[in-house]
């Protein structure tokens, strides 16, 4: 496949093996067996239950930044979403937002333009809600300089995109005209095209400018965030570590930041490196217990979207024939490629 010669994906690679080997670096395994063996996984239900709602919340968030459009079915925004997520945790570059939007655009009948640029905005509210969410904890919890600086340089960042994305939008004939320039390089059939990818991208951009769209949003966003913060309380409780509440949101937001890292799909590694430290070095929590519980918290955010894809495509056949369409168009098999060579 194309994609094993890209650099990217190597270098990923390498950063998950590097996080894997300092996260279980002096690790009793039978001490983390013996943590596994004796947690109370009937907890798992209600944090199963909490990770639905929080998936459930985000699905309706990513409709509201269709504006001005309020037909899109949460059906298909919550399977596609999820089976976006899915692919990222099993392909490498993040190319699950890639599917998600070819998806929708065929289910709900809007552009991949338009939602890609949704996409890009969701990530925004995303990274900016986990920075607040840290924020908020400062007066519970004793914030760490390996987390509070990654923390104020990706809020800065961020804002400054949300900002820089907000006047795009309000500068739209600027940036159309932009686009329009642009295209004078490209032959004419594709000029047309263009122009309505950057109109369709204006489109998804603009809720940052409206004040209502986007305290509609800012709201989901919380609503999600904080069930996947109740998520991770029940299942520190299933290991009864010992920790109050503060533990749960604290981990969120630490291991939701180390995404951002590029490393191996699913942030194999990475995961497990801050969510073992912070337990560890914020909330005195043994290696052992820590690293059993974050190898089980990591299992329920890595299969709750699998799990999700899989009865959506159950139900939804046409999803599915798309889905493979898509593969097949992406990632060209031997055979295609050589009938098209010849």
């Amino acid at each position: 496949m194309r994609f094993l010669r890209n650099p990217l994906l190597w270098i990923g690679l390498l950063i998950s093996l590097g996080a894997l080997w300092l996260s279980f670096r002096g690790l009793h395994w039978a001490e983390v067996g013996s943590a596994l063996r004796h947690a109370n996984y009937l907890l798992l239900l209600p944090a199963a239950v909490a990770m639905f709602f929080s998936l459930y919340f985000r699905a309706i968030r990513w409709g509201v930044l269709f504006h001005p459009r309020t037909d899109l079915r949460v059906g298909n925004l919550m399977g596609t979403m999820n089976i976006g997520y899915s692919v990222n945790n099993l392909l490498p570059l993040r190319v699950g937002e890639l599917v998600r939007a070819y998806l929708v655009g065929e289910a709900e009948g809007v552009s991949a333009a338009h939602a890609l640029s949704t996409i890009v905005v969701e990530r925004v509210l995303d990274v900016l809600t986990v920075v607040l969410m840290l924020i908020l904890l400062l007066p519970f919890v004793d914030v760490p300089a390996w987390a509070a600086t990654p923390a104020l340089v990706a809020g800065v960042v961020f804002l400054v995109l949300a900002v820089l994305l907000a006047t795009l939008s309000l500068a739209r004939q600027w940036a159309l005209a932009a686009a329009d320039w642009c295209a004078r390089l490209l032959p004419a059939r594709h000029r047309t095209r263009l122009h309505e990818a950057a109109e369709a991208v204006m489109e998804g951009f603009g809720v940052l400018s409206k004040p209502v769209v986007l305290a509609s949003s800012v709201g989901w966003s919380f609503a999600s965030w904080l069930c996947s913060a109740l998520m991770m309380f029940f299942v520190q409780q299933a290991f009864d570590l010992g920790v109050g509440f503060a533990a749960a949101p604290f981990v969120l937001a630490t291991t939701a930041l180390a995404m951002l890292v590029p490393a191996s799909p699913g942030s194999i590694g990475t995961f497990e490196l801050v969510a073992i430290k912070g337990m560890k070095n914020v909330f005195d929590v043994g290696s052992n217990a820590a690293a059993s519980y974050a190898l089980v918290q990591h299992a329920v955010l890595y299969l709750s979207p699998l799990i999700v894809s899989a009865v959506y495509l159950s139900r939804e056949r046409q999803a599915w024939r798309q889905l493979r369409f898509w593969a097949r168009q992406a990632v060209p098999t031997e055979e295609t490629t050589g009938a098209s060579s010849t």
